[in-house]
C-alpha cells in the first residue's frame, strides 16, 4: 500500500512471518520475500515505522480506517542502537512507542517496506 505522504510502499500484510522472529530471522524473511516476490523490500528504519503512528489511537496506534492486515504489537526496524550494537530499535505499535530489542533473543514482527515507484 502506497504512503501518499512519503511515496513508500508498505506491504498490506503487516506480518511477513507467521510468528515473531529474531532480528537475523527478520532480515532473512525479507530477503526471502525479495527472492519470491521480485521486489526491493527491506526492513524499515525506526523513523519510517514511526511515520505510520497515529497517537490518537492505540492497539494498534495506526490511523482509523487503515487497510493493513495481520497487525502485530511490536515490529523490528533496520536501525541499530548506537550505544548498544547488539540491539535494534523497535516500534511498539500497540501504544505507538519505540524501544530496543536484543538482535538474537527478542522476537518481534516483520513489516516490509519499499521505496520503489510504481
Amino acid at each position: 500500500m502506497r504512503d501518499r505522504l512519503t511515496g513508500r510502499v508498505w506491504s498490506r500484510n503487516a506480518n511477513l512471518a507467521e510468528f515473531p522472529l529474531t532480528w537475523p530471522e527478520a532480515l532473512a524473511a525479507v530477503a526471502g520475500l525479495n527472492r519470491h516476490a521480485a521486489g526491493s523490500w527491506r526492513l524499515p528504519t525506526i523513523n519510517q515505522l514511526e511515520s505510520l503512528v497515529d497517537c490518537a489511537n492505540h492497539t494498534p496506534a495506526l490511523p482509523a480506517g487503515h487497510s493493513f492486515r495481520e497487525v502485530g504489537d511490536v515490529y523490528w526496524s533496520s536501525t541499530a542502537s548506537v550505544c548498544e550494537p547488539d540491539r535494534v530499535w523497535a516500534l511498539h505499535l500497540d501504544k505507538g512507542a519505540v524501544g530496543v530489542g536484543q538482535k538474537r533473543s527478542a522476537r518481534f514482527h516483520v513489516w516490509a517496506v519499499s521505496d520503489r515507484r510504481t
